[in-house]
Parts: C-alpha cells; sequence; structure tokens
C-alpha cells in the first residue's frame, strides 16, 4: 500500500472510530450531527472525538493535577503531529482531514486544550468576564470550529458561533450546579451571588420549590442570561450554507429545550439530573431542523 493509500485507509478507520464516540458520548449534540451531509458529517465526529478525549482528563479522578496536565502537553504535541500532516492514529487522521478540509485553525484547537487546563484546578469564576473567558475556550471555540465545518464564510460567523456556544454553556453550568460543586468547581459568578446575599453553600441549598426565594431568583437571572445569547442562532442560521443549518439549528433548538425545562422546574440543582428524553431529544432535532431549512 502506497503512502497516500495508507494516510486515507487511516482516515476511514478514523472516521469510523469517531462516529462511534459521538453515538455514545455526544449524547445531545449527536441527534443534531445526523442532520448535516456526510462530508460534513464525518468532520464533526472527529473534532467532537479530540474534544471528549480532551475533556476526559480533566474529569479522571485517577490522575492528579500534575498528570492531567501532562496529558493535556500530550493532546498539544498530537495536535503537532496533526497539522504537520503526520498523525500518530486513525482518530489522529481522521482529525488531520476535517482541519485540512475546512480551515480550522489549530489555534482554535489549542485554545480548547487550554480551556480544559482551566478545569485541572478547583475552578472559580469571579464574574460575568471570567465565565465568559472560561466559556469562550471550552464551547465558543467549537461553535467557530463548527461554523467553518457548516460552510460559513461570513466575518460575523465568529462571533455568532461564540455569543451561541456561550448561551449552550451557561445552560450546562445552571443544570450541573451541584455536580460540579461535587467535583470542587464553581462557574457561575461569584459577584453577582454576593449581590443576591448568598454564597456557595445557599446555592447548593436551593429549594426549586420556592420560586420567589434570593436563589431562584439568581438562577433565574443565569437563565434569562442564557437565553438572550440563543439569539445568536437566530442571526447565524442565514450565514450557513443551506445544506448545514438543520445541524445548527438543530444543536441550538436542543439546547433551548433543556434551558426551558430547567425554568420550569426552577432551575434545580440537585437530585437527578434534568435531562430530555431520546424521544424528545429526536423530536426537537426534527422540528429545528425544519426551523432551519426555513431560515
Amino acid at each position: 500500500m502506497s503512502g497516500s493509500a495508507a494516510v486515507l485507509d487511516s482516515a476511514a478507520q478514523g472516521a469510523r472510530e469517531c462516529a462511534h464516540v459521538a453515538r455514545h458520548e455526544a449524547r445531545t449534540f449527536y441527534y443534531a450531527f445526523l442532520l448535516l451531509p456526510p462530508g460534513r458529517r464525518r468532520a464533526i465526529h472527529a473534532v467532537y472525538a479530540f474534544s471528549r478525549a480532551v475533556d476526559d482528563v480533566a474529569d479522571d479522578p485517577a490522575l492528579s493535577p500534575a498528570d492531567k496536565l501532562r496529558r493535556l502537553d500530550a493532546h498539544r504535541g498530537a495536535l503537532h503531529s496533526v497539522y504537520a500532516g503526520l498523525p500518530g492514529t486513525p482518530r489522529l487522521a481522521a482529525l488531520a482531514d476535517a482541519v485540512a478540509r475546512h480551515g480550522i485553525p489549530r489555534a482554535m484547537l489549542e485554545t480548547l486544550i487550554d480551556g480544559v487546563a482551566m478545569d485541572v484546578v478547583p475552578r472559580r469564576n469571579a464574574d460575568v468576564a471570567a465565565l465568559r473567558e472560561y466559556c469562550h475556550a471550552v464551547a465558543g471555540v467549537v461553535g467557530q470550529m463548527c461554523v467553518r465545518i457548516f460552510g460559513a464564510t461570513d466575518p460575523r460567523a465568529d462571533a455568532l458561533a461564540d455569543e451561541l456556544g456561550f448561551a449552550l454553556q451557561l445552560t450546562n453550568i445552571v443544570r450541573d450546579v451541584g455536580e460540579d460543586w461535587t467535583g470542587g468547581r464553581f462557574y457561575l459568578p461569584l459577584d453577582e451571588l454576593a449581590e443576591h446575599g448568598l454564597n456557595e453553600q445557599a446555592l447548593l441549598d436551593h429549594d426549586p420549590r420556592h420560586p420567589d426565594s434570593a436563589t431562584a431568583r439568581f438562577l433565574a437571572m443565569q437563565g434569562e442570561r442564557a437565553e438572550r445569547a440563543f439569539a445568536a442562532a437566530d442571526a447565524l442560521l442565514p450565514l450557513v450554507p443551506g445544506p448545514s443549518r438543520p445541524c445548527l439549528a438543530g444543536i441550538a433548538g436542543l439546547y433551548h429545550d433543556l434551558l426551558v425545562r430547567l425554568r420550569e422546574r426552577t432551575y434545580p440543582v440537585s437530585g437527578e439530573r434534568v435531562r430530555l428524553s431520546g424521544g424528545e431529544k429526536a423530536r426537537a432535532a426534527l422540528r429545528s431542523a425544519a426551523h432551519g431549512l426555513r431560515a
């Protein structure tokens, strides 16, 4: 087998592996990924699989902070091989194919690694600016990679993708307050928490049966911030080529439905995690796909 044929064979194997990762790990996103044309879907699977591998480092309780940082450095080294055209594994070969086809800058993937590194030590955000910095690194930059895969070339797309990434990540943060705190992380702005006369423990004790409480008002404020950021999706849709719009609309619609569910339940921070069922995700993805096609 020639060198070029071997690379293509490795990328094809990697594409299958990345699709498997997306199918079993992406949960919410996977339903939207299905709405993409096959070539673009392979690319988004490759980016997702790399992002998942990086994110898993920060979430591994068996690793010390030093070990986590070393593994993140190894992922940076893997990016060097990807952009040098010498990917060492099938999944990296699939990623190399994706970044070459869609013009994804290496700096974006490195920013993602930097964002995950923020979670290696207990995370706190002093204010909204710090929260936005974190959300850009772990979500906004992923959105900017996605719009390249979608085929958007309008220079306005990056800022809108970043804002939509903020909406998605803040929705996750509001949903996972209790779970994140158990892992040593608290992402919501500490200055706003203090302005409401609250501290972290008070928020952990939030009782959703009392919608007029200080904790409920604080969480509702964060939900309203995410709601405003979701408006970026409708502004972004016309900048994305038609075949990719259903996927974009699906991603935004699925997470917006999750935000609505959280609001309906007055933002519980403990107990069973708020989620959409598989049927709800499928229906939301199809509804959003129709919206995307109309855009």
